[in-house]
């Protein structure tokens, strides 16, 4: 399985409840109608109260919602987003609905790093 995962925000200014209001209501209801879909979950993100050293709270708590997308192999994911992706209702506050960093990943991780220990050759 190939998974799809989305960190979001909404633009500068368009308050949370809005753009809740948008993304959950319409803009997630119509990406249902992607071709070759098998998986479909959302989060909203948890305030992180304190920051380790090498970032910052602000870093952590820009994002607001990650979604995940799932789909059983690359072809499919490849139909359903690149060929074949629905047509998307615009937010009513811009052309841009969501602010997003994506990052695919595979269904079983490589390792179970509380388990075991990475063999590095």
């Amino acid at each position: 399985m190939v998974r799809w995962i989305f960190l979001l925000r909404y633009p500068d200014g368009v308050p949370l409840e809005e753009g809740e209001r948008w993304y959950l209501g319409t803009h997630t209801q119509e990406a249902k109608r992607m071709h070759g879909l098998c998986l479909y979950r959302t989060w909203q993100a948890e305030e992180a109260p304190v920051a380790p050293p090498w970032t910052t709270v602000q870093r952590l708590n820009k994002w607001v919602r990650l979604t995940e997308l799932g789909f059983h192999s690359w072809e499919a994911w490849r139909e359903g987003a690149v060929e074949r992706m629905p047509l998307w209702t615009p937010a009513p506050y811009g052309p841009v609905g969501i602010e997003v960093e994506t990052i695919f990943i595979g269904d079983k991780p490589q390792y179970d790093l509380l388990r075991e220990v990475p063999r590095i050759p």
